[in-house]
């Protein structure tokens, strides 16, 4: 038995020493802030988000193709996908000051307007020698009486200059910023027509 201790134990170390480190990346989205009136002052805001599961957890995904998506157990985000989106969401329209109250809830409350995200894929595709960052996420804005104001799929796909999560993070970066200005700016738009 010792015998046998002697020869499995190191191996085991070694091993365990050999195993790569947890690196952790971030998503820098600076938004720009508002210079609106007020125009719905008295009106609230509640932002809700759908993801899938995979996108609730803040391990980064990247496709292999059309069909299979790998999770990396050693690169992750600094907060999941969809954490990430309701941070940047409740930012962008709190600072724009269109609302009294931004607000990121699971029911939406009465007598509020809401957004409605469905967040469906924060990922890196490679096509060929190819690498690409890519968001996909359904929005609906929806005013207190359930009228629905303005709806879109908001898609962005962006070569990365490598295929490495650092180039994900800027290029996911990027096309979030874009992404959410888009939105923004559609709300302010509603909200000017529909007074």
């Amino acid at each position: 038995m010792r015998r046998w201790l002697k020869i499995f134990l190191p191996i085991f170390f070694i091993g365990a020493c050999a195993s790569p480190e947890t690196r952790i990346y971030s998503l820098y989205v600076p938004m720009e802030r508002g210079t609106h009136i007020h125009l719905k002052a008295e009106a609230s805001l509640a932002i809700w988000i759908h993801s899938p599961r995979y996108l609730t957890q803040p391990y980064i995904v990247y496709r292999k193709s059309p069909y299979q998506l790998e999770i990396s157990r050693y690169s992750k985000w600094d907060a999941s996908p969809d954490e990430k989106l309701r941070e940047l969401f409740k930012e962008a329209l709190s600072s724009a000051q269109l609302f009294k109250e931004v607000r990121v809830v699971h029911a939406i409350p009465q007598d509020f307007y809401s957004l409605k995200i469905n967040l469906k894929k924060f990922e890196r595709s490679d096509e060929g020698n190819d690498s690409f960052g890519e968001i996909l996420f359904d929005v609906s804005f929806i005013s207190p009486g359930g009228k629905e104001l303005y709806q879109d799929a908001i898609s962005r796909k962006l070569k990365l200059d490598d295929r490495t999560f650092l180039s994900l993070a800027k290029g996911l970066s990027f096309a979030l910023k874009g992404g959410v200005e888009e939105v923004k700016n559609h709300i302010d738009r509603v909200l000017k027509a529909n007074p």
